[in-house]
């Protein structure tokens, strides 16, 4: 079983956002932009441990922009899916199947006004909520289903040393109370009878017995005799009951204490033991469904601990359980399935904008290269506010600099440069525009030898239907319209697709630096460093008098320096020099659209 869609509706920063889900969910976004608004959400229909104080809400957690004199709801409602292979869940969920398609099941929550309140709610007294299923509100959700389909939350992991010491919250609690059970009171007495003795054998060193009643003594006149609490110092309880609330996890083999390991350490420990308590509840025939919130698992974990961790989290074949992570780590949101990305943003009214990649429309091998593609460093596309998509590693190089000469930093400006290293860019604009990230790309015109068409006028074409697969209210591209870019040139297929995003370039990269006047020179004194033979030099002698470089030739050289390198040592020299015209475009038309 799944969660397969979440919706909200009027709640905080949410005016209405239908999330498709595809199993484990990973929620991206930055600060304030709502992910823990939305696990709420989802608390309030299904957990637990939380009251229904907690689940009757403020007037101020209406969406800000509703107006209560028209008595707008809080809706919540949770669709579950895949749920039929299991005879305990199907026997839970089938009374709130929904008619539209029976083999989902939805939970609700909603939040409203009273009935017999007139006019405007004045305040949360004057609302009431109710939790039902199947999208029926007269089919309550009994507490046995929230007990067997439940949330855990795993608030942002920074003291877990202090969850795993203490008893009421350990997961270590009910799996310790499930071991200690299955043992004999004849056993339990012999081990209190053994730390008696050891205790015996502590308090008969002196300056043991001393300081114990030292203590006593102080304890006694503090409090006088009829409060005395006869205080002794021991090991552990003598009640052989209380002895297992005495056992805590150790490191080292036994040497050291939970509370003496890293912060990392210890999240890996809470994590583990929370695991391992799901596991024990399901086998105990307690719960069915466990869905585990992760709450920024990034924190104290350096890179390699988290791609070891949550790699095998996210693999989990496991479908008695999911997982929701929040989070701003682009090493977690490199190693996430790709399909379990959901990202949250804002806009300019403070409205909260979900975009999942759950219903991505891309082919199997297409997702794996994207997969593939998202390393830890280019997996901050997932966090941005806006791309440049890129044809190699030149442009993503010196693009950036370029932008500083235009007095813009893309980095401030939450904008990413992106290599797809060729020219495929169709499953990338997928990606970005399923996410709603801004984004412009940059190709070659690449004609050929005249009898052909160029190999970029096919790709516009290509690229532009890519966005409007994923973002349906584009325009899409009519056969009339594709026949009239056939006998149109350079000039005239880059003014229309200028407008949307696509800019092409009528060369390669290097060869439009080379033709740009103010970074010619640059270019040339990097060649002429590289100490060619005469042939070359002489050729670079010629461009520098001011004939046009033959690009074969000159791409022949960068060849042989390497572009990468090249662009670096570009890069270096170019500071402050503007770009060629049509990326001078590409990166006003991305910051202008963010």
């Amino acid at each position: 079983m799944y969660l397969s869609n979440l919706r909200i509706a009027n709640f905080r920063n949410f005016e209405t956002v239908d999330i498709p889900l595809d199993g484990n969910i990973v929620l991206l976004g930055e600060n304030r932009v709502g992910k823990s608004n939305l696990l709420f959400a989802i608390r309030l229909v299904i957990d637990p441990t939380l009251p229904d104080s907690a689940r009757q809400l403020k007037l101020s957690d209406f969406w800000d922009g509703c107006d209560l004199s028209t008595s707008p709801q809080i809706e919540i409602h949770l669709e579950f899916a895949d749920f039929d292979s299991d005879a305990s869940l199907s026997a839970l969920l089938t009374d709130f199947r929904i008619a539209e398609n029976p083999a989902l099941a939805r939970l609700s929550y909603v939040f409203r006004k009273k009935e017999d309140i007139a006019g405007e709610p004045k305040s949360s007294e004057d609302c009431e909520f109710i939790v039902f299923g199947g999208g029926q509100e007269q089919r309550t959700i009994p507490s046995r289903v929230r007990r067997r389909i439940a949330i855990d939350m795993l608030d942002a992991l920074r003291d877990a040393e202090a969850q795993l010491a203490s008893w009421r919250n350990s997961p270590l609690r009910p799996l310790l109370e499930d071991a200690f059970g299955s043992l004999s009171r004849a056993d339990l007495d012999r081990v209190a009878s053994a730390l008696e003795s050891a205790t015996g054998t502590m308090e008969a060193f002196t300056p043991i017995k001393n300081l114990e009643e030292s203590l006593r003594g102080g304890i006694l006149n503090l409090a006088g005799t009829a409060h005395d609490l006869n205080a002794r110092l021991r090991f552990a309880p003598t009640d052989p009951l209380r002895l297992m609330r005495s056992i805590s996890m150790f490191i080292d083999d036994g040497k050291r204490g939970i509370t003496e390991a890293s912060l990392g350490s210890a999240n890996v420990a809470l994590i583990s033991l929370k695991l391992a308590e799901f596991a024990w509840r399901r086998a105990k025939n307690e719960r069915n469904f466990s869905l585990l919130c992760i709450e920024e698992p990034e924190a104290h974990l350096h890179p390699q601990l988290q791609r070891a961790v949550f790699d095998k989290l996210f693999n989990n074949a496991d479908k008695a359980q999911s997982l929701i992570v929040t989070s701003h780590s682009p090493t977690l949101a490199s190693i996430a399935p790709l399909r379990s990305v959901v990202r949250l943003c804002r806009d300019d009214s403070g409205r909260t904008h979900a975009f999942s990649l759950a219903e991505l429309p891309v082919t199997t091998d297409e997702l794996d290269d994207i997969e593939r593609y998202l390393t830890a460093t280019r997996a901050e596309l997932l966090f941005a506010k806006g791309v440049i998509f890129v044809e190699g590693d030149a442009e993503e190089v010196l693009i950036p600099g370029f932008a500083e000469a235009m007095g813009l930093n893309l980095d401030e400006l939450g904008i990413t440069v992106c290599s797809v290293a060729g020219v495929n860019f169709e499953p990338y604009v997928k990606l970005a525009g399923s996410l709603g990230i801004r984004m412009a790309v940059i190709t070659d015109w690449d004609p050929l030898d005249g009898s052909k068409q160029p190999l970029g006028k096919a790709r516009a074409i290509s690229i532009w239907d890519a966005f409007c697969a994923v973002r349906p209210e584009s325009y899409k591209l009519s056969a009339e319209w594709k026949a009239w870019f056939v006998d149109k040139g350079f000039e005239e297929c880059s003014d229309v697709w200028k407008k949307v995003g696509i800019f092409l370039s009528p060369q390669t990269f290097e060869v439009s630096v080379a033709n740009t006047p103010i970074l010619k020179d640059a270019l040339l004194n990097i060649l002429d460093a590289q100490g060619f033979g005469s042939l070359r030099s002489s050729r670079i002698a010629s461009w520098r008098a001011g004939q046009d470089p033959d690009p074969g030739q000159l791409l022949a050289m960068i060849s042989d320096i390497g572009k990468g390198r090249m662009a670096a040592k570009l890069k270096k020299k170019a500071i402050g020099l503007a770009p060629p015209e049509y990326i001078a475009a590409a990166i006003q038309y991305v910051v202008s659209n963010v």
